[in-house]
Formats: C-alpha cells, structure tokens, sequence
C-alpha cells in the first residue's frame, strides 16, 4: 500500500496534548491500522511490543525513528523495551508529550494499550498529510508480527549471602590454576571463575555490589560441583571446550573450561562451567600446562575425551599436547578459521599471488594521499589489521578487491598523474596488467562464498549447519573447476589427488564469475590473450588450494560426516552399514584393538534388528530423548552404546554464547540439588565485528536459519530432504503429538512425494533467501524443477490478493524506462522476430519421444524429457537387443519402423526415420543413409544438431534412470560412465559356481567378445555340458574354496564376476536347512572374499562389475546379512515374465539397470506351448518352478496333474522341452550319455537365459561386440 502524496506537501507537526477519541471500536482501530501498515492484527493487545507505533512515527515524521533498531518481531519484554524506547526519543526530538498510558504499556498493562492505539489515531489524523509510504519497504520487507509473550515465568532470584562474600580485588595481574580460595561447607571454586560469574551473569553484573559470594556461585554451578562433572567424565565421553580471552574484570582475561556430554538421566546433552584458568605466562605453552593441571585436579579422565575445540586461530600446540595423551581425540578447532585459512592457502597457491598481494600493499602504502572520493570508496584499507592478516581475512579480502575493481580505471588514471619515480612506475605496471585486472574480478566472485561462510559462522555457530555449509563449500569450489568423476577422486583422496587422475572442465565451463567473463567477451585483444593460460591456470590453483584446506580443516571424512547423522537419526536404524559403523568407531577411537571392530558391529546388529515391543514412535520423541530410552537396554560395556554416547557429546554449537545459551532450557526442570549454569543472564560480545544487519539480527535472535514454531495447513515451507539441500514444500495435514510437539505432513514440490517432519524442523517459505541453495539449482535438475513449482504456487497464491502490489511494480517498471530494454523494447517488432517465437521451444519441456508436453522425468541420453507412458515404455526397451546385436527400437524413442544403425565398431544404437526428421531436421534421415560408416550422434557429439542434443553425461544420467532406491539404504556402488565405442576391449569373466555355462552362452549372443572366461565348478555333469557346446574355450578351474589372490592375479584382471551360491541351506522350502553360516550357505562368502580381491583400488578407473545370485524364498535374516556384506539391495527378477516357467530369483550386483522392469521380447518364448513338440499340447499356460526333483515337473497341489496331453494321454515335459523353457538351444545338455534325470539336474541349477541376457545388456556400452555388417533395416 502507497499513500500519494498532494499539491505543495511539506512536513507538519501538530504538537500539543491529544485526548483519545473513544468513538474508534477496537475493531476499527484495527482495520486502520493493519491498512495503513500492511499487517495483520487481530487483537489490540497484540500491538504491545510498540513495533507499530514506531512506524507511525516514522511515517508521520520521517527519519525520526531508525526503523532498523526497531524489532518488529518481538520476542520477550527486551525488545518491547527497545521499541518503546525509540519511541520516547523521538516523541522528546519534536517536543510531542508523552501520553499517560505510554509506561503502563512498557510494564505490561494490555488493558492500556487499546487507549494509546486510539492516541495514535487522533495523533495521525492530525498529522498525516497524504505522503507517499510503503511501510513493507520502509521496514526492510519484515512483518509486522503480533506480540505473544513466550517467556517463562522468572527464575527465582539467586541467593546472595553476604556472609560468605569475597572481594573481586586480588593482588596481581595473573594467577597460577594453583590460586584457590577456602572451601566454604565443602564448596570451593577459583577467584577466576568468581569473577567470570559476576561479570557475565546479569543477576550480579547488574548489582553495584563488588562483592561475589559462593552461596551464589553454587546456585549457578550446581551444589554437587564439580564432582558431578567428575563422576559424568569418568563413565562417559565428553567434548572439552576452551575459551580464550575472555573478559574478566578491566584489564583482566582468563580462559573458560566447559564440558559437554550427554546426560543419560535427563536423556539431553549438557554443557558444564568446570574452571577459569589464567597462565602465568600468555602463550599456547603455559596454557597447555595449566589445562593439564586443571583436569588433573579436577581428576576428568583423557582416556573418555571425544572431542576438543580451542577458539584461538592457533590451536596446534594444544592440540598437540593433548593428542599426545589421548592420540584418538577429534579435534574441532580447525573449524574457527576454516574461511580464513583456506582463503590464505588460495591466495597463496595463485600464481598471480605476489602480483596481486604487491598492488594491494603498494595502494595501502599511498592511501593517505590518495584523493577523496578513491578514499571513501577504499576505506576498508584504513583497517588497522590490513596489512597483517589481509590474506587471512576473506571478508576485508573480499572486499577491497571488489572495491579496487569498481575504481580500477580511477585508481590507473591517478598513479599515472603522479610523478616518474620507480615506485610509481611499477605500480602503473600493475595497473596496466590486464590478467592482473582479471584476476581481481575473479576473486571478488570466488571470495564470496567464503564470506558468506564466515557470516553464518559469526551469527548462528550451529555445529551441524557448519559442517553443512563447509561440504556444501566443498562442493561449490570443486565443481567450479573439476569434471564430476574428478570430484569425486578429490574427496576420497582428502583433497590431495594424483594429478594424472585429475580432468579439469574446458574454459567455457570453469565458474569464474559474471565480471570476468562479460570482461573477456568485451576485451578480446591479443595481449589478453596470450595471459589468459596464465589466469586460468592461476584460478584453477586457487579453487583447488581453497578445497584442499576445507577438506582438511574438517574433523571427519566427509562420508563419515553424512553417517554421523544418519546413525543417530532414529528412522534411519535399518538404513546403516556395518561398514559406516566400524568406520565410525575406528575414528572415534572406541575400538583400540582389531577384535573390537567385530564387537562394535555385533553390538549394532544387535540394536539394529531389536524388536521394539511398547516403545513410542521416533517420531514423538527427540534424538536425544529416543537415544536415552535405548541405552537403558544396552550393556554398560557395550562398544556401540560408547559410540552413541560419543556422538551425542559432540557440541551444538561452537560459539561461546551459545554455548552457554544451551543451558536456559533446561534451568526450569533442573532439580535444586542439580547443576545450574544460568544461561538467561549471560552475556558477552561478539569476537568479530559484526555488520548492522547482523547486530539486528542477533540482538532479535532471528538468524540466518530462523525456525518456525507452527504452520497451517496449506502452508509453503522449507524443509531438509534426505541427501539434498533444504527443499521447499506445501504442509498437507498437521498432527499433534502427546508431547505436544506438531508434526507436519509435507508434499515435496517437484517430486510430489510425501514425508512427515517436525515442524519445528521447518522454516518459512518467506526465508526463501536465506535457504535457496545456488549450487543445487546449477546443477540438480530435480530441485530446480521444485524451485520453479513452489514459485508458480506462490505467483498464484500472489495474484489473488496482491493484484494492487503487481501493478505497483509494472509502474515502477514504466516510470523506470522500461529497463533494461529501454525505449527500444517499445519499438514495434518485425514479422520475423513476432513469428519466430511461436517455434522456439525448449527441449524439458516436452517429450521427446511422443511430443507431448506432461512430462514427467528427464530423457537420460538426450537433453529433453519423457512422459510417464514413454518413460515406462523406455525403461521396458532400451537394452532390448535383436539378434543381429543392435537395439531393437529407436535409442531416443523405444520405438520406430525403420532405423539407422550406428556404424562404430561395439556400439550397438539405432535412430529410428521419425526422431531424426523432426528432432534433428526434415530430411536428415535420408541423408544419413547414404553415408557408410555414419557414426550416431552418441559416438560423435559433436555432429548433433536440432533438437537432439546429447547429454555430455548421459552414462551416468542413464544408470540413475535405473537406480535401485529400495529397501535398506546403502552408500551407492562406483558408476562407472559408459566407454567410448572405440574404445572397447573384450571381456574378461571369472563365473563361480558355474553350472551349464549360462552366462558364456548369453554374452555370446548378444555379441560379446570374450577374451577369457574363467569358470569354478565341481559338477562333472555340467563342467561336461559346458566344454562340449563351448569347444573348449571356457577355461575350467578348481573348487571356489580354494581360489586364491594369487590365482587371481595369474588369470586376471576380470571385469565381470558372477556367481549363485548352492540354495539348499537357504531355500525356506528344505525344513533341514542350516542357513548362511552352515553347510553349502558358507560358499557365499567364498564369492565375497573373491569379490573384495577382485575389485579394483580407488585410483583405477577400470569398470568392474559383479553380479550374485540366490533363490527368493530365504530366511529375512540370511538376505539382510548377505546385503549388508555385499552393501546393496537385491533386484527380484522372476523368468516367468519372459518364459513359461516361474522361477524368482534375487540378484544383487552393481550392473547398469538392473532395476530395470523385464519386458520379453519376439523371440521369447512366453507360453509352454510354444516350447513343445509338434503333437503335443500343454494343458498350462505357465509351470511352476522347475528344480532338480523329478516331482517339479508336475502341476497342482500334491504334484498330482502332468502339465502336457499326447495322444489323449498324461505326459511330462521332455528334456528338449526343458532345455527351450530355460532359453537354451535344443539338445544343450545332450551329452555324455546323461539320462533324463542327471539332465534335470543340471537344468534344475541353472539359471534363466532370457533373465541373464536382460541384466547383461547394459554392459555392451563397455565392452566390444562382435562387428555386424547390416547398417539399415525395417522392423
């Protein structure tokens, strides 16, 4: 809303004494006022904070009141105080009489604040004289919230004894941790820790009594101190934080000592005063030597310290001193100067480095004398700490290289006024340095990061979002120079990777701002030319030294860092590995020795798959709260419950007032006799100096991540996604809890699916600065997606209220002139460019394959999208492959009459006449046809044109198309992207429990060219059936049990391993079975140990698949150990969907697609009648599960109906007709003289042909095929 201001306005006071006028109904007054400021009170009372008043007045009286000290979202009595406040100040400037219910409303009275919202009234009719207003953006965009009081009721008053008082005055200037003052009734704590509690506690700051007494000190440090700390340190581990330099008394600094731990009574983590130390001497030495001697007396244990942080930049001697006593602690202190040190370790790596610090230090040199205006503009440089820490401060960095570059021109043209000394001369050189120029442009726009960082460092602490925000930094820089699989070689090399498995993104894709890159489009001379090498390789120093430090400056691998919290969230127990736990475990030290790894994963499986009989959803309670109720049930000696409880000690937060603030909460249920560090009074300035935006923001305490308390139904939110950044939402149903704790049931936009979620753990959709996430949007086709429908809704929910606002900014557009266009946008437009755009599409938006525009997933090979029909049609046909080798559909879409083939040597892709012709152009494809060899547009990129534009990372695109998100959730397997055609090699198999050779036989039909298959099998029947149809060229070895790495080494290296352990002692059909870990179940993990030799190192980028198999019906036990040993999800895959037999099966493995649906294709035989003899007639569609018993072969309940008539005759299946059931040719197991029934045994353990082929045909993207000489043909 605008008021328009009249004819001849000017500023008009009318001063004097206002009498309300009582006619104004309390719901008029409303109205008024919630139009005149665009807000939304319902209750006169809720207009108590003053906030709004404030606002008057800066309405009436403009710039009488700075509207951003006002808190326009109160929170406590405080805030009020600070808004009434502003208030009586600018009622005293121009000389307005305060009204009488003006104190009655700072104290409370709401009674009152009715009266003074009439005062205001008859104060602005009286007053307002039409001017122009929009207070939404007189306020900053805040709203103007109603005031609801949330605070508690007070914290009953210390007790100050005067009897037992000390003075704060001590003779000299430092004392010794062996100061102690008299124990009074068994209570004794340091003079130090006195004097921090009457300085930092407002029930003693704020009393002009000097003296402290311990009867107060107890009330704040607990009656059982600190032997209540001691016995918490000696049973459970504890984090130890430092703090230095804190403020004592003038001229007086000491050292705080906290300990944090997790409270298993309470079930709640606590944050303990334990001391206040002042060395002797000022240096991290004597610091260390006190901190001993402190944790000495008060007899804590080094053996339980989890974690320790110190807030000075230097923590390296302290943290080494302690290592040396505890070498498994975990350090935090990296994480105080994370920004700063990896903007010195970026700056430092550039090669422009010493150009750049020398024009910095040359131009601080002669700001004094610089003119004026360059002064005001560079006024960072008068920064007492320029010169010493400039590299090391990103935000002062940032700054004044921004601001150099603005003035850049200005700045050349001065130097270039001055005289010809020598320092002169050089510093003109620089100037006239264009690479150098550039250089300054990109780090103002590769800093920024690191500020923000920084930012949200010094305003929230939070230690959960301060590692998410340093991956997320990780990330960002990593991605702004690397290839994607380069990425993820540099996190698992801790950011020290080998350079020859490094691939760098071409110029045109590295990320190096908007300035630079609009400044080398407009110079392109020869001269920059010939330096850009020089910037780009100088950039590329500067991301990868800046992620190499972030990387280090973090306590835990990343991927440790992600399973930290996927271990303590209490949905998350059936989604952890063993693996991640013994990882864990390793890192935090609780298994010292090799055995204890195995108790440590025993101890989790154990808690993993407890049944949970009574106990309340982990949805109604806290992590904290969940983790109490477990540990009642897990042995005192339990390794994982060590782990939790290591977990669990780990701080919120690392800034020291937070720290604090941790214990406000729980001071109201805190019983007398417990500990009590009263938090509420606590206060202590910010370390760095903060911007006014911040100081606003932490004195309201909405920071950066406000969290929102309550929403209703229909709501837009922000809420965390499992593996993404924050993502938006809509709020569908709400439901309360018992606790009284809200949980919301949220629809994700762009997915549509549904999760429930605390709403405490969301946000606003009004946050929607603070939690958009950059590099998500850049690079995550999904989030940008939901980004886009959260916004559509919000434009919608917009339109219905706010059509006055959207005109509003049209005319603000209009008397603007139109920018950016500017008068020319007006000019009228010709028929091409009126016309042109009716034709111009974007590819996402409609489906490739039928043209539609509901699409609903993206085309994994080509830039476009696919419905949700031609999706499944595309998942059913893309690795169906003919006889001759190559697809049988169109590789875009699935479909086709007529294609061409791919004349590349391995690649097997066909493009069908309609996709080529409207995707690429009318015409093209015959054009192609009479081109041989043509190379399709996968193989040769670079030739695509039209609408059919490859994806430049379709290989990975397509294997996530296919993902298997299932069940137990695993770390992904290692994708290996898709080889180039050319560059295909024949594939080498070793096959474990072989059988019949099946898997030899299917990679020779569809083309494989098989260099070596090694196969292990102890049958004589089958190792027969296999040498025989074969010639020979299987290379047959000895019992699994006894393959070794050597012979591994000898036969390799394998791309493919296969295998199915025996299922007797799995199968639930066999009443005497022994399970995995008895009798013939035990050769799985054969097939695991040879699979863990068989896999290739990190570094080697060579594909390596594997694929396991087993029956379906095994115990749940026995397939939840064999997936957390292979550390996957199984795929079901049934033969009965592509021949007449039922036969499911699980397969696990890391094979592209396997999770694919299997579609049969023509010359799958579907029905049993089809694979019979002429004669002869199935009297079934489909037969049950043919095994190696000769009763299988019959149908019905107690195998009483033969499945075939002949001749008006019962008849079984015959053996040929067997072998065609399973996919084999006719007469496969024809040898050796073998009888019906040694025949059905070894047809009976074998596996489905068409089955294997469908999960095979995905590796002929890496493998060589046989060369096919056909190039076109009708289907």
């Amino acid at each position: 809303m605008c008021f328009s201001p009249p004819s001849g306005y000017g500023k008009m006071v009318v001063i004097g004494v206002l009498t309300p006028n009582d006619k104004h109904a309390d719901s008029e007054l409303l109205a008024w006022l919630n139009h005149t400021l665009q807000s939304s009170f319902i209750k006169v009372e809720e207009t108590c904070s003053g906030a709004a008043y404030c606002q008057l007045m800066d309405l009436l009286i403009p710039g009488c009141i700075d509207l951003k000290k006002v808190k326009f979202k109160a929170e406590d009595e405080t805030d009020m105080l600070n808004n009434f406040k502003l208030l009586e100040k600018a009622f005293d400037l121009n000389s307005i009489k305060k009204p009488r219910e003006f104190d009655l409303v700072v104290l409370g009275d709401f009674v009152e604040t009715a009266k003074l919202l009439r005062w205001f009234k008859v104060y602005f009719d009286q007053n307002f004289n039409g001017q122009t207003y929009n207070p939404v953006v007189a306020r900053g965009g805040q709203s103007l919230e109603p005031f609801l009081d949330k605070k508690p009721k007070a914290l009953a008053q210390l007790d100050f004894c005067k009897a037992l008082s000390f003075s704060p005055t001590f003779p000299g200037r430092h004392l010794d941790i062996s100061t102690q003052i008299e124990a009074v009734d068994s209570f004794s704590c340091s003079l130090t820790t006195l004097l921090f509690i009457k300085k930092h506690w407002s029930s003693f700051s704020a009393s002009t009594d000097l003296h402290v007494t311990y009867s107060a000190a107890r009330q704040v440090l607990g009656h059982k101190y600190p032997s209540d700390i001691t016995a918490s340190c000696v049973g459970t581990p504890y984090c130890l934080y430092v703090y230095h330099g804190v403020e004592l008394m003038e001229r007086e600094k000491g050292s705080v000592i906290l300990i944090g731990h997790f409270d298993q009574v309470a079930g709640k983590s606590r944050v303990r005063l334990l001391d206040v130390i002042q060395p002797m001497k000022e240096t991290n030495a004597a610091l260390l030597t006190c901190l001993k001697k402190t944790l000495k007396k008060f007899e804590i244990p080094l053996v339980n310290l989890a974690a320790f942080y110190y807030s000075s930049p230097d923590p390296t001697e302290l943290v080494s001193g302690l290592k040396i006593l505890n070498p498994r602690m975990l350090s935090l202190c990296s994480l105080t100067n994370l920004a700063g040190q990896a903007c010195h370790s970026g700056i430092m790596a550039m090669e422009l480095s010493r150009k750049i610090r020398g024009l910095l230090k040359k131009v601080h040199q002669h700001f004094p004398s610089l003119p004026a205006s360059l002064k005001e503009q560079l006024s960072s440089m008068d920064d007492p700490n320029f010169n010493s820490s400039l590299t090391s401060n990103c935000v002062l960095l940032r700054t004044v290289v921004h601001k150099m570059t603005t003035v850049w021109s200005d700045l050349a043209q001065y130097f270039s006024s001055l005289g010809a000394r020598s320092s002169i001369r050089e510093i003109r050189r620089l100037f006239r340095d264009q690479c150098l120029r550039v250089s300054f442009l990109f780090l103002g726009h590769a800093l920024q990061p690191l500020c923000e960082f920084q930012e949200v460092w010094l305003n929230d602490g939070d230690f959960n979002k301060v590692l998410k925000n340093a991956l997320g930094l990780i990330q960002l820089y990593t991605s702004s120079f690397l290839q994607p699989k380069s990425m993820e070689h540099f996190m698992r090399s801790s950011g020290s990777p080998r350079s020859d498995l490094i691939e760098y993104l071409p110029r045109d894709k590295m990320m190096v701002g908007a300035e630079v890159v609009e400044y080398l489009r407009q110079k392109k001379d020869a001269k920059l030319t010939d330096s850009l090498d020089l910037f780009y390789k100088s950039a590329i120093s500067f991301y990868a030294a800046v992620a190499s430090s972030i990387v280090k400056s973090l306590p835990l691998p990343d991927t440790a860092l992600r399973n930290m919290a996927l271990i303590l969230s209490p949905e998350g127990r059936m989604e952890v590995t063993g693996k991640a736990v013994a990882d864990l475990g390793m890192l935090f030290g609780v298994c010292p020795r090799a055995e204890d790894v195995s108790l440590l994963t025993d101890d989790f499986f154990e808690y993993q798959f407890a049944e949970q009989e009574n106990s309340p959803s982990p949805a109604d309670q806290s992590v904290d709260q969940y983790w109490r109720a477990e540990m009642r049930i897990m042995g005192k000696t339990s390794i994982f419950r060590k782990l939790i409880l290591s977990l669990l000690a780990l701080p919120k937060t690392l800034r020291m007032e937070s720290v604090f603030a941790q214990e406000i909460s729980e001071e109201k249920s805190v019983p007398q006799d417990d500990d009590v560090t009263d938090s509420s009074s606590y206060k202590s300035a910010p370390s760095h100096p903060l911007s006014p935006e911040t100081q606003e923001s932490v004195a309201s305490g909405n920071g950066l991540f406000c969290i929102a308390t309550a929403f209703a139904v229909g709501a837009m939110v922000w809420g965390s996604v499992e593996g993404f950044a924050v993502w938006p939402g809509l709020v569908e149903e709400l439901t309360r809890l018992k606790n009284g704790d809200t949980l919301c049931k949220v629809a994700w936009f762009g997915d549509g699916m549904i999760s429930e979620i605390r709403s405490d753990a969301l946000q606003p959709y009004s946050v929607f600065a603070q939690c958009f996430c950059p590099n998500s949007f850049a690079t995550v086709t999904a989030y940008k997606d939901a980004i886009f429908r959260s916004l559509q809704v919000r434009i919608i929910c917009a339109r219905s209220d706010s059509q006055d606002e959207l005109l509003r900014v049209l005319l603000d557009w209009a008397f603007g002139g139109f920018k950016p266009a500017g008068p020319n946008g007006l000019k009228p437009r010709s028929r091409e460019n009126v016309v042109s755009p009716v034709f111009v599409f974007n590819p996402q938006d409609f489906c490739l394959s039928c043209g539609t525009g509901r699409v609903e997933i993206f085309h994994p090979l080509f830039e476009g999208s696919l419905c949700l029909k031609c999706k499944d049609n595309f998942t059913e046909t893309l690795y169906r492959y003919d006889d001759d080798g190559y697809q049988s559909y169109c590789t875009v879409c699935c479909a086709g009459l007529e294609v061409i083939l791919c004349g590349n040597d391995s690649c097997c892709r066909s493009f069908c006449v309609d996709c080529v012709d409207i995707l690429v152009g009318n015409g093209t494809f015959d054009q192609l046809k009479d081109l041989d060899p043509w190379i399709c547009y996968l193989c040769a990129p670079e030739k695509s044109s039209g609408a059919l534009k490859p994806r430049h990372d379709w290989s990975i695109r397509v294997q996530e198309f296919f993902a298997n998100n299932s069940a137990m959730e695993f770390e992904p397997h290692r994708v290996y992207p898709a080889i180039p055609a050319n560059m295909r090699r024949p594939i080498r198999v070793l096959s474990l429990f072989d059988g019949i050779s099946t898997g030899y036989l299917v990679l020779k039909d569809l083309g494989f060219k098989v260099e070596k298959y090694v196969a292990s099998e102890v049958d004589d029947e089958s190792i027969a059936v296999s040498m025989v149809n074969h010639d020979g060229k299987i290379t047959q070895v000895d019992d699994v049990r006894r393959i070794t790495k050597k012979h591994i080494e000898k036969w390799g290296p394998f791309d493919l391993l296969i295998g199915g352990s025996p299922c007797n002692d799995l199968s639930i059909v066999n009443p005497a079975r022994k399970g995995l870990f008895e009798g013939t179940g035990r050769l799985f993990f054969d097939y695991y140990r040879l699979l863990n030799v068989m896999k290739p190192k990190e570094g080697d980028p060579r594909p390596f698949f594997w694929l396991f198999e087993n029956v379906v019906f095994m115990n749940n036990r026995d397939k939840a150990d064999i997936c957390r040993f292979l550390e996957c999800n199984p795929v079901l895959v049934d033969a009965v969907k592509v021949s007449p037999a039922h036969r499911a099966r699980y397969f696990w493995g890391n094979l592209p697609g396997m999770n694919r649906p299997i579609i049969a294709s023509q010359n799958d035989k579907l029905t049993l009648q089809e694979c019979l003899e002429p004669g002869r007639t199935a009297k079934y569609v489909k037969v049950r599960t043919i095994t190696t018993r000769s009763n299988s072969l019959k149908q019905g309940a107690n195998d009483r109906h033969f499945p075939i008539s002949m001749n008006g005759k019962d008849d079984g299946i015959w053996i040929t007709e067997m072998e065609k059931i399973f996919g084999f040719p006719k007469h496969y197991t024809d040898v050796k003289n073998m009888g019906r029934n040694q025949r059905q045994k070894v047809l009976g353990k074998s596996w489905s042909v068409p089955v294997i082929r469908h999960l095979f045909a995905p590796l002929k993207d890496y493998f060589a095929c046989d060369e096919v000489l056909s190039k076109c043909g009708e289907l």
